[in-house]
């Protein structure tokens, strides 16, 4: 495997720093590897698992100038050998940082070393206990949390309290000698052997500066964790001049050994993630809140990263794509999504998000056109059968007034009104349309129930079922004359007690051409307009006052809008969202959106 001088070379530290020793163990803890300092420097005694890297710091002498009557000084720069210098000094340790330059200078210096190279160093010995500060350091990869996972859990001896009470002496000599010796033969392995999985570390440390960005994704972008001293480093120029079997040649490995490599970081991934069945859910999160996981659920992304670096390595060598974690052999999304589902990442999630009924995007979307119907039906809904329309999926488009969604001009051809219940019913989502039967509506909804789809040229647009128009208007429709001329004299707030023979007479002026009789008359009355918002509220308050009255002895209920409103819920409810192509395509041509064309 390449050395440390090789890495420091070719910088193969950009997107994946090294992380100091408390750094580290602040990584691994928060992946659910509980590890300490005491551990590692025993494990690295035991030669089995040792630092990336190590640095000395060197002390140097700063320049300094004292100021402010020596209460502040200024640095004038590092003290040079040889340098004559009569002023002030303040001696520090140097400061170290990974850029190709400046660590290969230490390296080659002696200040900077691999661990494994060198006899094992006490880590008393590492700090400088005047000054409270490390004179030697160790630095880690953040892949080694992969090896030191593997490696804890294999040397470790688990005792459980409610049996170890109960043992006799010599059961816990025995069990003690039984203990010496597994311990014995388990690190013997290991210093003979090696870790499970360590030989991914290098692997990914080198190949991390071309492949890991994008594993650091929703699926839609990508994030670039490159460190501030590199700001000027273009990825996509380094990923123009990578060449993928140079660096197989360079970690000595075949590409059978890197196919078995990935199939193992993968599996180990598996095993670990507690999340693993909302895989394919979970990579379209936001890095910022995978980032917030915590314990093994954080170690299985990091894990993730891995097999797939090594998986797009594979790739850009064979041309061959392996298994991401959530497929197998025999068993591929492709197949049960759809083929090319999952290449289509807005599609994809459109499918995941259906399954896991997260899919904001509603069920049914019910028009109307005006205020009163709009602020009414979902009000309906929920005081009179229970149901909020948005816990069901419902959504209240108001297009105010049929006339300025056609266009007036050209209402017969029902324009954007058309176009919006196509898209909607390719989207899997109903389209359900309450018009007044006033203007041209009964043309319109004729041109609607003739129109071809788009999408589809064996369907109609929708179904004549999902369009319903009032006999006359909604409040005609729906309501006695007695309970309109009840609603209208609240309304005049005492200034005038309408009759229901007055608004018999209205009806019976009603022209659909006409405009809103019983607005005219409310205005002829008292002098200003009608708030018909306010006349909807107080008629449907009518029927939910008394929710017995509005059904029949059959169970049937009476209004047609409590029939109407009903038979939404029901739509909204029976309207399934599709988790696969197939299924998805299936209602399309189902004729549940629209009437087929024979």
């Amino acid at each position: 495997m390449p050395n440390l001088k090789y890495i420091i070379e070719n910088e193969f530290f950009i997107t994946c720093p090294f992380l100091s020793t408390d750094r580290f163990i602040s990584h691994c803890k928060d992946r659910g590897v509980r590890t300490s300092r005491k551990q590692l420097e025993q494990f690295e005694k035991l030669r089995i698992f040792y630092p990336i890297a190590r640095v000395r710091y060197p002390k140097i002498k700063i320049k300094i100038e004292y100021t402010d009557n020596g209460k502040r000084y200024r640095h004038l720069g590092v003290l040079k050998d040889g340098e004559k210098w009569s002023g002030d000094i303040k001696e520090r340790y140097a400061d170290f940082w990974f850029e190709k330059e400046y660590a290969k200078n230490w390296f080659e210096e002696g200040l900077l070393w691999e661990p494994s190279s060198r006899p094992f160093q006490p880590w008393e010995t590492f700090r400088d206990k005047k000054r409270h500060r490390q004179q030697i350091e160790n630095f880690y990869s953040i892949f080694q949390c992969y090896t030191l996972y593997n490696l804890v859990q294999l040397t470790k001896w688990e005792l459980g309290a409610e049996w170890w009470a109960s043992y006799s002496k010599e059961d816990i000599d025995k069990i003690s000698s039984e203990i010496s010796d597994w311990a014995k033969t388990v690190i013997s392995i290991h210093q003979k052997n090696g870790i499970r999985g360590e030989t991914a570390v290098p692997v990914c440390q080198i190949v991390s500066n071309r492949y890991f960005p994008k594993t650091q994704s929703d699926r839609r972008s990508i994030q670039f964790p490159i460190p501030g001293y590199y700001y000027n480093w273009d990825w996509d120029e380094y990923c123009r001049n990578w060449d993928a079997k140079v660096m197989l040649d360079d970690v000595d490995m075949s590409i059978d050994e890197i196919k078995r490599l990935h199939e193992s970081v993968a599996s180990n991934a598996r095993f670990a993630d507690p999340l693993v069945r909302w895989y394919g859910l979970i990579s379209f999160v936001s890095m910022e809140q995978k980032k917030k996981l915590k314990g093994k659920a954080l170690l299985a992304q990091t894990l993730y990263s891995m097999e797939q670096m090594l998986r797009l390595f594979y790739e850009e060598l064979t041309g061959d794509k392996l298994n991401p974690p959530d497929e197998s052999p025999n068993w591929g999304k492709d197949k049960f999504y759809g083929k090319g589902v999952t290449q289509n990442e807005l599609q994809y999630l459109e499918f995941l998000t259906n399954q896991y009924n997260l899919n904001p995007r509603p069920k049914l979307i019910l028009v109307v056109e005006g205020d009163g119907e709009a602020e009414q039906f979902p009000r309906l809904a929920k005081e009179f059968f229970g149901y909020p329309f948005l816990q069901l999926g419902i959504e209240v488009v108001n297009i105010q007034g049929v006339g300025s969604f056609t266009g007036k001009k050209n209402i017969d051809r029902c324009g954007a009104l058309e176009k919006f219940i196509d898209d909607y019913h390719y989207r899997q989502t109903i389209v359900f349309v309450v018009l007044d039967s006033e203007g041209r509506v009964t043309k319109i909804k004729e041109k609607l129930l003739q129109a071809t789809s788009k999408y589809d040229p064996k369907r109609r647009v929708t179904k004549d079922e999902y369009i319903h128009v009032w006999k006359k208007n909604i409040e005609f429709g729906n309501f006695s004359h007695d309970e309109i001329a009840r609603a209208m004299t609240e309304l005049s707030e005492g200034r005038y007690t309408f009759q229901d023979t007055e608004i018999a007479t209205c009806e019976s002026c009603f022209d659909r051409n006409g405009g809103d009789q019983l607005s005219k008359f409310f205005k002829a009355k008292l002098g200003y307009e009608l708030p018909k918002p306010k006349l909807l509220d107080r008629l449907f308050g009518f029927i939910i006052s008394h929710p017995k009255e509005e059904f029949d002895a059959d169970g049937k209920a009476k209004r047609p809008v409590v029939q109407v409103i009903h038979k939404v819920i029901e739509l909204a409810a029976k309207n399934y969202q599709p988790i696969t192509f197939d299924t998805w395509k299936e209602n399309q041509e189902s004729g549940y959106f629209g009437d087929p064309i024979e």
